[in-house]
């Protein structure tokens, strides 16, 4: 009996995050506008700012993790979808990609994006947004695969909750690792491309065989000129003299 798993193809994958990287907003700041715009959940909305905002100012005086923050964060968006029907939840998420992420995607990220289509190439969106709007800007981008963080459900309707792993850091890497299982593992990350802005992305970059830092933060920037890794910023395209070497 043939071993297929032994047989197939090995495939290579291009891996990007979304917030930062192929476009300059923030998901959370999105779906706020939709709240608010559509007097939906408004106290929740306003609660969950209440909550979190003062974690960034906690970070900024290293009090706080920003890492730890940052899963708290995503962990607890969800807050602001409860009691949200999987429909209108639906609605909300079209509009948050087609009014407020698309004007906002950066053109040469895109441009990325789409040679590696034309090369044939797996595209991989790996975000810790809500993996339903995840899979509508995937479509929207043609996108194969989209890993991001599901909202709980319940009788139709979104809980507070989300369900792990949360699709952040560490989270991210899990996240892959657990598609690959699924799909047989016959992606080549020794042959995969992954396209990150935060230092926070560094499980899945340190992933693959091709890391590039696009728009990097400063602790992103510094790595990536210390291992020689392809840096994009304002349209450009820089290796660091390591790389050159």
């Amino acid at each position: 009996m043939t071993n297929e798993k032994a047989t197939s193809p090995m495939v290579s994958a291009a891996i990007f995050d979304l917030d930062g990287t192929l476009f300059t907003g923030h998901i959370w700041q999105g779906l706020f506008r939709y709240l608010r715009l559509h007097r939906r959940n408004r106290l929740l909305l306003y609660a969950f700012l209440a909550a979190h905002m003062p974690l960034g100012f906690l970070c900024q005086m290293r009090l706080m993790d920003s890492g730890r923050m940052r899963i708290a964060w995503c962990r607890h968006m969800a807050w602001m979808l409860r009691g949200i029907s999987v429909a209108e939840g639906a609605r909300a998420f079209t509009w948050i990609t087609d009014e407020y992420v698309m004007p906002l995607l950066r053109l040469d990220i895109v441009a990325l994006l789409r040679e590696h289509q034309a090369r044939g190439e797996r595209v991989i969106l790996l975000s810790g947004s809500f993996q339903p709007l995840l899979e509508i800007i995937g479509e929207r981008l043609g996108a194969d695969v989209m890993l991001g963080t599901q909202p709980e459900q319940r009788d139709g309707c979104y809980t507070s909750r989300t369900l792990e792993p949360v699709c952040q850091g560490e989270g991210k890497a899990v996240r892959l690792r657990a598609y690959l299982a699924e799909e047989g593992n016959d992606v080549d990350l020794d042959a995969c491309s992954g396209y990150a802005d935060s230092i926070f992305d560094l499980p899945v970059l340190e992933m693959v065989g091709h890391p590039v830092a696009v728009y990097p933060d400063e602790e992103l920037a510094s790595l990536a000129a210390q291992c020689g890794w392809l840096v994009f910023r304002e349209g450009s395209q820089t290796y660091s003299e390591r790389s050159q070497a």
